[in-house]
């Protein structure tokens, strides 16, 4: 069985709050995007996890655990052999790990025929990982508390997005005490979405933000972006990726000759209506 694993960008992350057990709240939108890995899953007598990425071959691979979680929770002593090529860039805030987890779950319910609710799918993916129930339910969507909370919004109006990872991935713990030292004073979640709900992408594009900005130092990368003229500019996750939304895919092209000539390597993808395709 093969699949498509999609990557996600935060069109906004507003951090709200802090529980008691030191997890952060937040209020984000989350977007799937055309960039995926490709993912096959197959029956096998153990789980056997090969990536393109030997770094992340076998047991430490989140797919290994996501496909233990599942055979834990339908109660079945199955094995699975998943195979991973890699796409989407390793430790770039665009859930590239949670994508492949989500994919191995939905897989694995279609071969053993377990026919579990999206809600239970959902389940297993939030003991794998936050972002897991999101990549499994996919598209446009309004993610709240640590990931838990997800309420699905019409899909984002048509555009073109450019993805750049670039510099290094500060571990998301320590970009929540950052945080933590400089609170967020204004939320643009809401008006994003009441944007998405009308299709308007010019009044979406005004409150794209992250609050993971204010404590990530890209400035040189975002002055170089916005200098191709994107309607919006912002943080993936808790970085290192600069996305830029475009009105089409040729200006957004053109953008990407521009920033390849800076040395950059921009990948171009466009607003998926699904985290999870079946080829």
């Amino acid at each position: 069985m093969k699949l498509k694993a999609n990557a996600k960008i935060n069109l906004t992350l507003d951090v709200i709050g802090k529980r008691d057990d030191g997890y952060h709240l937040i209020d984000s939108v989350f977007q799937s995007v055309s960039l995926c890995d490709e993912i096959s899953v197959e029956k096998c007598d153990a789980i056997v996890v090969r990536c393109t990425d030997s770094t992340i071959s076998d047991k430490s691979n989140i797919a290994y655990k996501a496909a233990e979680k599942f055979f834990e929770y339908v109660g079945l002593n199955g094995g699975a052999e998943i195979v991973i090529q890699k796409h989407i860039p390793l430790a770039s805030g665009m859930g590239g790990g949670s994508a492949d987890a989500a994919a191995v779950i939905v897989a694995l319910d279609k071969l053993y025929g377990t026919k579990l609710t999206k809600t239970q799918l959902c389940e297993i993916g939030l003991s794998v990982g936050a972002d897991v129930p999101f990549c499994i339910v996919g598209g446009t969507a309004r993610v709240g508390g640590i990931g838990e909370k997800m309420t699905k919004l019409p899909d984002m109006p048509d555009c073109a997005v450019l993805l750049i990872k670039h510099g290094k991935k500060l571990s998301t713990a320590d970009m929540y005490k950052k945080i933590d030292s400089c609170p967020q004073t204004e939320c643009y979640t809401q008006t994003a979405v009441e944007a998405i709900e009308k299709g308007d992408l010019n009044r979406l594009c005004q409150n794209v933000s992250n609050a993971f900005s204010a404590v990530f130092d890209n400035t040189e990368l975002i002055n170089d972006i916005k200098a191709t003229n994107p309607q919006a500019v912002s943080l993936s996750g808790s970085g290192p990726t600069v996305f830029a939304i475009y009105n089409n895919i040729a200006d957004a092209d053109k953008a990407k000759n521009t920033l390849q000539q800076a040395d950059y390597k921009p990948i171009i993808a466009t607003p998926s209506k699904n985290g999870i395709i079946f080829e």
